[in-house]
């Protein structure tokens, strides 16, 4: 009784798939030769680019705060910063080689400005400068 339910319900199922896989399939060919992508991304990439200049430098300003708050804890300055450096520098590297080695996906990855980011900090400079391996630490 179940072997036939199971078997009835796959004669079904499999056309169904079929179907369904064969639809999306047209469809995306479709998407791909009208060049919608392209078209969505032409009209979009300067929206996109405008967004980015106009609330970049207030996003900026406002994590420059907040670092800046958080500097005035006691073991802020000492342990979390030199790790944030280092794990910001590890992740760049990695991007950087992913990019090397012809990832596709490591273009859509953002890298850290780990030496913007030491510019903002007076106190802060990056030791990678000064002969260390690109830690940021406090003076």
């Amino acid at each position: 009784m179940v072997d036939e339910t199971v078997d009835k319900f796959g004669n079904r199922v499999q056309p169904f798939v079929k179907q369904v896989s064969t639809k999306t399939n047209n469809l995306s060919t479709e998407v791909m030769t009208a060049g919608l992508a392209k078209t969505a991304y032409t009209k979009l990439e300067p929206t996109a680019k405008g967004l980015y200049t106009k609330y970049e430098p207030v996003a900026e300003q406002y994590a420059v705060s907040a670092w800046q708050s958080l500097n005035q804890l006691p073991l802020f300055p000492k342990v979390v910063v030199p790790t944030v450096a280092y794990f910001s520098e590890k992740y760049n590297q990695t991007v950087q080689q992913a990019a090397e080695k012809g990832y596709k996906v490591s273009s859509y990855l953002p890298l850290v400005p780990t030496e913007r980011i030491a510019k903002v900090f007076n106190p802060v400079e990056p030791v990678g400068t000064s002969g260390g391996e690109g830690v940021v630490v406090s003076h």
